[in-house]
């Protein structure tokens, strides 16, 4: 009797322990879900990149911050590493002015890769792009045979307003169904930029002996070079800008067809070092990222603060050192201008300022990282499309930032992108002068 009551009450405690186990288990096994759900996460961002993820936005600047995250560079370096096989790029469609000698793709950062003229390859199996630049392109010199699995690039290398004042269409690579674009522009699927962080990187020296040795060569005050006089709106724009500062007293030394007193790469070369501002007037008014080698070549590089008309100042601090250059735009006079210089010209302290960026580390200018040209095709045709990411469209669910083959770009229009894309003020400019 005594044992059959005591199974009678054992049964429901253990029972009740049971349950009640349970509850604190599940609580507990909650308690970690939750916690883990907050950390893992932060852990898995990383990884995020990898794939077709929900779209972020970050500031163009910014992109590059993503070079150095190691799940991304440790990929990099595996997918790199196994890119042996060649692939083939046909520059089908070279400039106007005729072919040259093409420079390779640097095999440890871009993969296996040649670039040729060559279109007897046009069917090969290893060859996987095609290269066509905007000024040669013909209806009646297209490759007849196509493959799916291959990209086509189109490659402009002049602002959209000059573009569309020179008379250039393009109806023929819309038709034959081009998917790509390389061009100046950071929201071009390759970019091909004048000038960039990487270019300037080995003016980027942590001392501080650059800053004497600029000041003992500074005797003049600025200089400016233009050739293109009238050929478009810009350019006549540009020289009216140039020719208004000169009366109203900014001490300058033109050169170039526009001054009828021609210089050559030599002798600017030489005397470059003894100017204290060079002035980067571009040929075109706010067209998206138009920035040539007027900035980076002749100014950046040959010890000169660049002063700086064309693009928005957006464009400038996206892809240049920060601080270093002058922005025209932000004074509300050509003699506001003229003041502000004169005043650096008797700084030095404050002049020096704008050289700060040679001692910093190459990887603090913006797009640093981006590889551009026929190197970041090289990597696309490997699966390599970490070079995207720097592009404003850039989104995780239309482009994995490695592939297996290539991924597909797809641009419906070529002048889509050069005219609707673009800033409207960049074709604003042909209101300005009648």
């Amino acid at each position: 009797m005594y044992s059959t009551s005591l199974k009678h009450y054992l049964i429901p405690v253990v029972l009740l322990i049971f349950v009640i186990g349970i509850s604190i288990n599940f609580k507990v096994h909650s308690t970690l879900i939750n916690w883990a759900n907050r950390v893992i996460p932060i852990r898995q961002s990383k990884l995020a990149l990898f794939y077709n993820q929900r779209p972020r936005d970050h500031k163009i600047y910014r992109y590059h911050q993503f070079a150095d995250d190691a799940k991304i560079q440790e990929e990099l370096e595996k997918r790199l590493k196994f890119a042996t096989e060649k692939k083939i790029i046909i520059f089908w469609s070279p400039p106007a002015w005729g072919r040259s000698e093409l420079g390779q793709p640097n095999r440890a950062n871009c993969g296996n890769c040649e670039v040729t003229y060559d279109r007897s390859l046009m069917r090969n199996n290893r060859t996987g792009a095609f290269v066509y630049h905007f000024d040669s392109i013909r209806e009646d010199d297209m490759p007849k045979w196509r493959n799916p699995n291959h990209l086509h690039i189109f490659w402009v290398m002049e602002a959209s307003s000059n573009v569309k004042m020179l008379g250039y269409t393009f109806e023929t690579e819309d038709a034959f169904g081009m998917n790509a674009t390389m061009s100046y522009r950071i929201d071009s699927d390759f970019s091909s930029a004048y000038g960039g962080g990487r270019s300037l990187s080995g003016l980027m020296a942590n001392n501080d002996t650059i800053y004497k040795a600029i000041m003992q060569k500074k005797s003049k005050l600025a200089i400016a070079v233009i050739s293109d006089c009238s050929v478009t709106v810009g350019a006549r724009i540009r020289l009216e800008l140039i020719n208004q500062l000169k009366s109203k007293g900014l001490r300058i030394d033109t050169f170039g067809n526009c001054f009828s007193n021609k210089i050559t790469e030599e002798e600017l070369q030489d005397i470059a070092p003894h100017y204290k501002f060079f002035f980067s007037y571009e040929n075109s008014y706010h067209c998206s990222c138009y920035i040539t080698e007027k900035f980076f070549g002749q100014g950046l590089h040959r010890d000169m603060v660049p002063v700086v008309w064309g693009a928005v100042k957006q464009d400038y601090e996206t892809i240049a050192p920060p601080g270093s250059f002058i922005y025209a735009e932000e004074f509300e006079t050509p003699r506001h201008l003229i003041d502000y210089l004169e005043y650096l010209d008797q700084n030095d302290e404050e002049y020096l300022k704008f050289f700060r960026w040679r001692t910093m580390k190459p990887d603090t200018v913006p797009m640093y990282h981006r590889t551009e040209g026929f190197g970041a095709i090289c990597r696309a045709v490997h699966g390599i499309n970490v070079d995207y990411r720097f592009n404003p469209k850039y989104n995780r669910s239309s482009m994995p930032l490695f592939s297996d083959g290539i991924a597909r770009r797809t641009v419906p229009s070529v002048g889509q992108f050069l005219y609707n894309d673009d800033n409207h003020e960049c074709f604003d400019i042909f209101d300005k002068i009648k």
